[in-house]
């Protein structure tokens, strides 16, 4: 049997013979044929090659199919969970005090009665899921005990640099947002004019006056999408409740007495969530990236406050503030992302 070596060498003086000194016509034939055949592939054989490489090319396509998507969509859960144990972290070691600061998701019209959930102001990719309520006092008393002491609002008349003014009125916010000519954008929007936003933050209570009786005259968002969703076997005796929002205003009315009041507010750069300097302070500000250029898209703090008490929406406190979940910029839970994720759910 000849040695690999041995072949080597045969077949290379093979491939310098001439086979016009060949003399028999049978020989000869057979010799070109398999020098031809050291050269290099025939047709026939190049074209099995490139139908079998394409047959890869197609099932890796679909094995591939919407994997940044999926990607993404495994990102945006892992980013849910360390916002719901970075909350919950903050709030052990700062002695029961939760962040302050959060976008509230609504616009300041000078009464705090505006919002985010008409069609000229639609940059919230969930509006459906909320609606709008005045708390009362006894309600954002527990919020300030709580740690929660401000919110943030769009600000009708800020002027960030760029932005013409009234950019940022109810009618112009979506077209500032889209311009290329300054550098405003949707996730940063309830951020100060001189960080490109719009947005100003405002104390829940009036404490100006020492000893005097607080006031309370701010509006906040309250998440309607359903409580099994983000409470799970503890949500499914309300799930029943018809909550009704009012279109033109985001006023809620609800035929359920004991309905939990959950506070929807947005977990945006500017809460005291992400000071580093501060004992649990976070470092990294999540963006959820399933939205378009126009849409806000940072992730959805649920607090339960309170429940409601009578069918026109009034609300009453509760001991204390509980963080219940951590929904997207979409208004999906981390069940439903994981859908995303998994490829049980259409990705967005």
């Amino acid at each position: 049997m000849f040695t690999q070596k041995y072949t080597q060498s045969l077949m290379a003086k093979f491939s310098k013979i001439d086979t016009k000194d060949i003399a028999d016509k049978g020989l000869r034939n057979k010799a070109t044929k398999l020098l031809g055949k050291q050269a290099g592939f025939t047709l026939l054989e190049l074209l099995v090659v490139v139908a079998i490489l394409a047959a890869i090319a197609g099932t890796a396509s679909i094995a591939l199919q919407d994997t940044d998507a999926r990607a993404s969509a495994a990102a945006h859960v892992t980013m849910m969970d360390e916002l719901n144990k970075g909350i919950r972290t903050y709030r052990v070691l700062r002695k029961n005090s939760l962040p302050s600061n959060f976008d509230s998701l609504l616009l300041n019209d000078g009464t705090y009665a505006g919002g985010l959930l008409g069609s000229e102001t639609s940059i919230l990719g969930f509006e459906a899921d909320l609606g709008i309520t005045t708390l009362g006092t006894d309600v954002a008393s527990i919020l300030d005990d709580g740690g929660i002491t401000q919110l943030r609002y769009i600000d009708i008349a800020a002027q960030p640099d760029g932005v013409a003014v009234g950019g940022c009125a109810s009618d112009q916010l979506v077209a500032t947002i889209a311009k290329r000519s300054n550098a405003v954008v949707a996730n940063n929007i309830f951020m100060g004019p001189k960080a490109n936003g719009c947005g100003l933050s405002a104390d829940l209570l009036d404490k100006t006056i020492p000893d005097a009786p607080v006031s309370f005259d701010k509006k906040v968002a309250v998440w309607t999408g359903g409580y099994e969703r983000v409470m799970g076997s503890a949500g499914t005796e309300f799930d029943g409740a018809d909550i009704t929002v009012d279109a033109a205003t985001g006023a809620m009315t609800t035929t359920t007495i004991g309905a939990p009041v959950l506070m929807a507010v947005g977990v945006g750069p500017n809460s005291s969530l992400f000071n580093a300097n501060e004992l649990g302070g976070m470092t990294t500000v999540p963006v959820y990236r399933h939205v378009s250029e126009t849409q806000y898209g940072r992730f959805v703090a649920l607090f339960n406050v309170g429940k409601f008490t009578d069918a026109a929406g009034a609300v009453e406190a509760a001991d204390q503030v509980v963080l219940t979940a951590i929904v997207d910029g979409a208004g999906d839970t981390k069940e439903e992302e994981l859908g995303e994720w998994d490829g049980t759910r259409n990705t967005i």
